[in-house]
């Protein structure tokens, strides 16, 4: 799930997804930003990191290194417009989910598309 593209599933899988993040953010599980995101992975609180394809290279690289390091799974969103959008925000190149029900609920998703 960490190569620099997007996931290739569905559109019914992507907006299961977009809604689980949507759902996220309201409940209070996101932390939304490259500086939140890397304090939640660094805190150990980040379940599971998404990055936008068109963050900057250095970004991507420091949040799959931080993201290893504590062993927190990451995927590849298509670009930080519709990333923070999802959230209800301004474009974003990284988002943490704090919550594990959400979390595996995403993985699921590209689970059953495999």
């Amino acid at each position: 799930m960490t190569e620099n593209t997007p996931l290739e599933i569905t559109p019914e899988n992507e907006q299961k997804i977009a809604n689980y993040l949507g759902l996220a953010q309201k409940a209070g599980y996101i932390a939304a930003g490259d500086m939140l995101t890397l304090n939640a992975i660094n805190k150990g609180k980040a379940t599971l990191v998404v990055i936008a394809c068109d963050a900057a290279p250095d970004v991507q690289e420091e949040m799959i290194s931080a993201a290893e390091k504590k062993a927190v799974p990451t995927m590849y969103w298509r670009d930080k417009v519709s990333l923070g959008l999802i959230i209800g925000k301004s474009k974003r190149g990284a988002i943490a989910l704090l919550d594990e029900g959400f979390a595996k609920a995403i993985v699921k998703q590209i689970t059953n598309y495999k």
